[in-house]
């Protein structure tokens, strides 16, 4: 696992930059998110004391500002982080680096590219989608929710308590799905190729299959037969999710419960403010929300990793020294100026 990480890594490494940015930047709204319902809850108190309005409206201020840099600037400084890391400098420059590494290689005379084209287009879709998921779920969903929850053992010990509980035995199950479910992922994707590539053959033919009408039927059943696999192998992996997901459902809801539960009696007891009590139930949230973002990644990657897996292997197959590594990164340097070329 540790060499397909550096693999991936290698071919991100000169958009660091961008990606570092997108990373910090989400972090800074995940940030506000958890000072948002801190605002609220000060003007939201100042309400329940019948506190005169000049004391409130400069509270009602301080969250307008507020808003506008978390609900404003900081948005717009990620679409521009963005547009160079994650939306199209860096997947141009990926697909220029792969395409170069297979117009290099040196493959059978009757390879089959209809196979190797759907192994790119997936692969290089999967890398995307998993570059992203790291630098805009997992690293800024992290300290924020590491944060929250020790706010919350601080201020609501019993709502910290409960958070942590629900959120293991959901963390639990999920990852023991999630592995059960990994030898389908795999299949599914496998399924997906052999589809793929007899659509991508039916393209490359087409004129002489609908000259030949007893091919064109042929390469019909084929290419029915190959959904059908691979529509009934979603339908089963799909399902046994379902399944799990509507247990899931519950175990988060029973949490919710215990945490309005708990933090209405912390108000009632006179222990915290309603102010407060709002804040807590925005942190809560947020520590579920991080642990089941941090599962729902792990599911990502089962679905993703074996797409990412045959692309690497595609571009592996050219390689003659025993580290291919360091030819991925020579080959994806020799691309880096052309990037840089069409980020000015």
């Amino acid at each position: 696992m540790h060499i397909l990480l550096r693999k991936i890594l290698v071919l991100f490494k000169p958009s660091w930059k961008p990606l570092a940015a997108v990373a910090v930047l989400v972090t800074g709204q995940r940030v506000g998110d958890l000072i948002v319902p801190l605002f609220a809850g000060h003007v939201i108190d100042a309400i329940a004391q019948h506190r005169p309005y000049a004391a409130i409206a400069p509270l009602i201020a301080g969250c307008f500002v507020f808003w506008v840099l978390h609900g404003n600037l900081l948005p717009y400084l990620l679409g521009r982080a963005e547009l160079i890391g994650l939306r199209y400098t860096a997947p141009r420059r990926i697909a220029v680096g792969t395409l170069r590494v297979l117009l290099n290689g040196n493959f059978p005379r009757h390879a089959d590219t209809a196979m190797q084209q759907a192994v790119v287009e997936r692969g290089l879709q999967a890398l995307n989608d998993f570059m992203a998921s790291i630098v805009r779920v997992a690293i800024p969903m992290s300290l924020p929710g590491l944060v929250a929850l020790f706010l919350l053992l601080q201020w609501f010990p019993l709502l910290g308590i409960i958070a942590i509980v629900g959120g293991m035995l959901d963390m639990a199950a999920t990852l023991f799905l999630n592995r059960t479910l990994a030898p389908l992922f795999g299949r599914l994707q496998a399924l997906d190729y052999k589809r793929l590539n007899v659509q991508t053959r039916v393209f490359r033919e087409l004129p002489a299959l609908v000259a030949d009408r007893n091919a064109g039927a042929g390469k019909l059943t084929e290419y029915t037969q190959r959904y059908s696999d691979y529509e009934a192998s979603g339908i089963i992996a799909g399902s046994r999710y379902l399944r799990f997901s509507f247990g899931r459902g519950v175990v988060i809801n029973v949490t919710n419960v215990l945490t309005w539960m708990v933090g209405a009696w912390y108000v009632d007891a006179g222990a915290y403010t309603l102010g407060y009590f709002l804040a807590s139930l925005a942190w809560s949230t947020y520590v579920l929300n991080m642990i089941s973002a941090a599962t729902e990644l792990q599911k990502q990657c089962l679905e993703t990793l074996p797409a990412i897996r045959a692309l690497l292997a595609e571009l592996d197959k050219p390689a003659t020294a025993p580290d291919d590594t360091v030819i991925i990164l020579d080959t994806f340097r020799r691309a880096a100026p052309e990037a840089a070329a069409g980020g000015r």
